[in-house]
């Protein structure tokens, strides 16, 4: 049986990461029968539980190298990774670890990955360097092939491809569970609209208009709910948005697994949210979604789906932000019509990541 290595942002329990684990092991299982797969992860107990493979410690380099050296190859994706915006970290880890591979003479696969910003003179080195290195490289757009083209990689061809999550099927997502979830919160049938933030840099303004654009939405017959993605950092930030509201709103103030978390996103009416998989997951159920980016790669994936650009965290004006949602409220129907259309060829492209996987283990 093949067996391969996969490195990402796992075990931190951020929902987002957590998904597209999720959705790229269905994904690799479906088209590598008897597949084995080995995670680094922060939290291997959790990893191998929740995800039934075999976890290891992501920051213990002799299990790693152990790991890699008994595979046949090492995924290093999805997500993204390939970035120093948060600091030098990132790309030193994860470019560290497809060294490990290539100097064990392993095959290496970049798995829709999502490249930059890469700002460093170090970082944009260390990415020409190493990724002209690896067999195989795929993106989740069009943006991130250029940035690596820009940074000089020339070798293996890239290939623009979709953010795993979009490869999930929506009709396998239980909806009931995400109801139960609402319902527990003590809300009704009145229209909802989900609201996603984050911490971030630069002020406390963003909550602020936030947290007004909600009020008039609530004052108009709405019900909002605050959705952490990734606790507790969400968490804060959404509480702090609430705690900043007039109107009555609802918080998903604990824990709750990506599952449950797309499940609840199946049932919303409206998104209104910075981080980029609370976006993907309205998408996939065609909620009409009012972004608000922290990142390029936001504005990245509303593109793909025939979005305009969303409006910026660190500029967030409460006028527009007013104006941007009550045009998508007005245009719902429409919206959530050419999203459906929209998602459905990018969910051939994701899918089309683990086929590409299978033809290079073929290959070795």
């Amino acid at each position: 049986m093949p067996k391969v290595v996969i490195s990402g942002y796992y075990g931190f329990h951020n929902s987002g990461d957590e998904a597209i684990l999720h959705a790229m092991l269905l994904a690799l299982r479906n088209e590598i029968p008897g597949l084995e797969v080995i995670v680094l992860s922060k939290d291997p107990d959790y990893t191998a539980r929740e995800f039934g493979v075999r976890a290891i410690p992501r920051d213990k380099p002799g299990p790693v190298y152990q790991a890699i050296k008994e595979s046949d190859l090492l995924i290093s994706g999805g997500g993204g990774l390939l970035q120093d915006i948060t600091g030098p970290k990132s790309i030193i880890y994860y470019l560290g670890i497809v060294s490990m591979a290539r100097l064990l003479g392993k095959p290496v696969f970049l798995y829709a990955q999502g490249i930059g910003p890469i700002n460093t003179a170090m970082g944009r080195t260390l990415v020409r360097l190493v990724v002209n290195r690896v067999n195989s490289v795929t993106v989740r757009d069009t943006d991130s092939k250029d940035e690596l083209a820009g940074l000089g990689v020339t070798r293996p061809s890239l290939e623009v491809t979709a953010d795993p999550v979009l490869g999930l099927e929506p009709s396998l997502i239980e909806r009931r569970k995400g109801r139960d979830i609402l319902d527990s919160l003590g809300m009704d049938g009145r229209p909802l609209v989900g609201i996603s933030v984050r911490r971030w840099k630069g002020g406390e303004t963003y909550k602020k208009v936030i947290a007004r654009a909600a009020d008039d939405l609530v004052a108009g017959g709405w019900q909002a709910l605050l959705v952490p993605m990734h606790c507790p950092g969400d968490l804060t930030a959404c509480g702090e948005v609430m705690a900043q509201m007039r109107e009555k709103a609802f918080l998903l103030d604990h824990h709750t697994d990506y599952l449950s978390l797309l499940s609840l996103t199946a049932n919303l009416d409206l998104a209104i949210g910075m981080r980029l998989h609370f976006l993907i997951f309205s998408a996939i159920f065609s909620v009409p979604v009012v972004s608000i980016p922290y990142d390029p790669k936001v504005n990245r994936f509303l593109q793909s789906v025939g979005l305009p650009p969303g409006f910026s965290a660190a500029k967030l004006d409460y006028d527009q932000l007013s104006a941007g949602i009550k045009n998508v409220i007005e245009h719902r129907e429409q919206i959530s019509s050419a999203l459906k259309q929209q998602v459905a060829p990018l969910r051939a492209e994701a899918l089309k990541n683990a086929s590409l996987v299978a033809e290079l283990l073929k290959s070795f």
